[in-house]
Parts: C-alpha cells; sequence; structure tokens
C-alpha cells in the first residue's frame, strides 16, 4: 500500500486558520482515533533547537502544538512536550518560543529529553548502542511535530531528522565528533534513530519555513503549507519537490533508498489535500553546504556555551 502525505495550504498562524489546517491533515489522514486510543502516553515532539521567539521560525509554532495538544486530549490521549534542545533546556527554549505557555494552558508538561536509555545496535548498525529518551520508550504514541527548514550540514531538517532530538542534547554534539566523517554515515545514523523513535504521527510546520541558512540564523518564507503523513521517507521526498530540492542529492534519501527504509519514489506516494503543484515554490533559496563533523575544540566549545546558556537560564 502506497504511503500517504496530505498537504493543506495555511497562509499565517491565525488560531482558527491553524486549527482548520490541522484538522484537515488528520482527517485526510484517517482521524485522530486512527493514531490515539484512550488513555494512551502521547510524546508530541516539536522542534526546540535554542531559544527562540516564534517569529523567527527557528522552532515550531505554538499555534501548531496548541491544536494538536486539543486534538490528543479530546481524543483521550495524555500529552506531554518534549525535547532535547542544542542549547539550554527544553522548558526554557519552550518558554522562549511561546509552547510553554500554550502547554501551561491545558496541564501539559514540557520536559527535557535527557534522561536516556541505552540500546544495543542491530549487526551493520553505524552505533553500537544507541542512547534513547526514557520518554520515547514510556510513550505509547509519538507526534513529530518538524519544522521546515534547510540545514547547512544535512540539506534538510524536516521529518526525517527531528527525533533525531530524541537523543540526549549533547549527545548529539559528540555524535558529530565520532560519526561526522562521511554524511552518508551520519544520514545513516539520522535514519536508524528514526526507526527508533517510530513515530506514528508526523505533522511538519511549513506556514513559515527557513530558508537561505539553517538550521537557525537563516530566513523566514512564507511556504503557507502543512504537511502531514506517518511515512517520513515520503514526506521529505515531497518536501523535496515543494521546494526545488533534488532528491537525488538529499543524503537522507540516498541511504533510506539503499536501506529500505519509507518511500522515496514521488510516484508511488500518494497525495491528499492540494494539489503539488498549487504548492510548489521556484525561488526558494538553499542552503551552501559545510562538513557534518565536529572538531574536538568545536565541541568543546559547544559543551561550555551550553552550561553557560543553562546557567543563565536557571539564574537569571
Amino acid at each position: 500500500m502506497n504511503p500517504v502525505v496530505a498537504i493543506v495550504k495555511c497562509s499565517d498562524y491565525i488560531q482558527s486558520h491553524v486549527d482548520e489546517a490541522v484538522d484537515k491533515i488528520i482527517d485526510l489522514l484517517g482521524g485522530m482515533d486512527k493514531f490515539i486510543q484512550k488513555d494512551d502516553a502521547v510524546l508530541i515532539k516539536p522542534n526546540l533547537l535554542r531559544a527562540a521567539p516564534p517569529e523567527e521560525a527557528v522552532t515550531t509554532h505554538p499555534a501548531v502544538l496548541r491544536r494538536l495538544i486539543e486534538r490528543v486530549i479530546g481524543a483521550g490521549g495524555n500529552p506531554v512536550v518534549g525535547d532535547s534542545p542544542s542549547f539550554g533546556a527544553a522548558e526554557k527554549v519552550a518558554e522562549r518560543a511561546g509552547i510553554a505557555e500554550v502547554a501551561r494552558k491545558f496541564g501539559v508538561e514540557v520536559i527535557d529529553l535527557r534522561k536516556s536509555v541505552k540500546i544495543p545496535g542491530k549487526s551493520g548498525q553505524s552505533l553500537r548502542n544507541f542512547k534513547i529518551a526514557r520518554a520515547v520508550l514510556d510513550s505509547d504514541v509519538v507526534i513529530n511535530v518538524p519544522k521546515l527548514k534547510v540545514h547547512q550540514q544535512m540539506q534538510l531538517s524536516a521529518a526525517i531528522k527531528n527525533p533525531f532530538g530524541c537523543a540526549p542534547g549533547k549527545l548529539k554534539t559528540r555524535l558529530h565528533l565520532y560519526r561526522g566523517e562521511d554524511k552518508l554515515t551520519f544520514a545513516k545514523m539520522i535514519l536508524e534513530y528514526y526507526e527508533l523513535v517510530n513515530p506514528q504521527l508526523t505533522i511538519v510546520d511549513g506556514i513559515i519555513a527557513m530558508e537561505r541558512l539553517g538550521p537557525h540564523g537563516g530566513d523566514r518564507y512564507p511556504l503557507g503549507i502543512l504537511t502531514g503523513g506517518v511515512d517520513c521517507v515520503a514526506m521529505d521526498r515531497v518536501h523535496c519537490e515543494i521546494i526545488g530540492m533534488p532528491a537525488n542529492e538529499l543524503e537522507f534519501l540516498i541511504v533510506a533508498k539503499e536501506l529500505g527504509i519509507g518511500e522515496t519514489e514521488i510516484e508511488k506516494i500518494e497525495l491528499v489535500g492540494d494539489s503539488l503543484d498549487s504548492v510548489k515554490v521556484s525561488d526558494f533559496k538553499l542552503s551552501h553546504q559545510t562538513a557534518v563533523g565536529f572538531s574536538p575544540h568545536r565541541v568543546l566549545k559547544s559543551i561550555i556555551r551550553n552550561f553557560w546558556i543553562k546557567m543563565r537560564q536557571k539564574y537569571f
């Protein structure tokens, strides 16, 4: 059966407009009851890369999170919102991003995915052991809610890459050091994390995307869409079509095809909602590419910076 990817236009973050778009995505995918059962523990995983206000398009917009929280609660689920930011604590990053305020309105906890469990890697995988957030294993359902952004190391930060945030914060920096010798190797590891997290539902915030430079420091781009699906590989294949990124050059898709993870052929993806042609853009600026590996000096600098940010968040 071909994977389904839903595309719904939404031109702004007015809450009623976002509610309508999120609801339409869920309906097109078969309804919330398809994903959430009564009393399910649900981890909602947005992109909380670093402390930034919603208008900077660094993090998932709180209007999208708000409607998803409402829909999860309405289906009888018990949601928490969690991530493991590269800089700072999740609770403080969520505060700056406007997500903590939304969570409080519904009595939903925001958690930092720093507590991890070690899972032995399988034969042929890129790591002997994978560390993954305990909250993932404690959840019945994971909902993946990325921001659509270019990425100066891995080209695209969207459906596939966001579950990598379920690895503890500074572990991601160390993995850049130890596994960053080759982009295809690094892409394989991220796909292995995606399979471990196994999000049951993904909704990508592309209402205001990020172009030119990413995953932070780039320019806002009014892409005006939400996308939804179960197969994150198929979703990112569709995102390539929308923003004009060469799919045959995206490391995630190259490795996914080799490993047989997800669907990489656009002809085998069932598109529902708004047509692909109606949302394609021709002037979206892709990011220049840099090495994926981090030097020991950069890792040390990152650790010190993260410590300083957390101290400031705690005491100021």
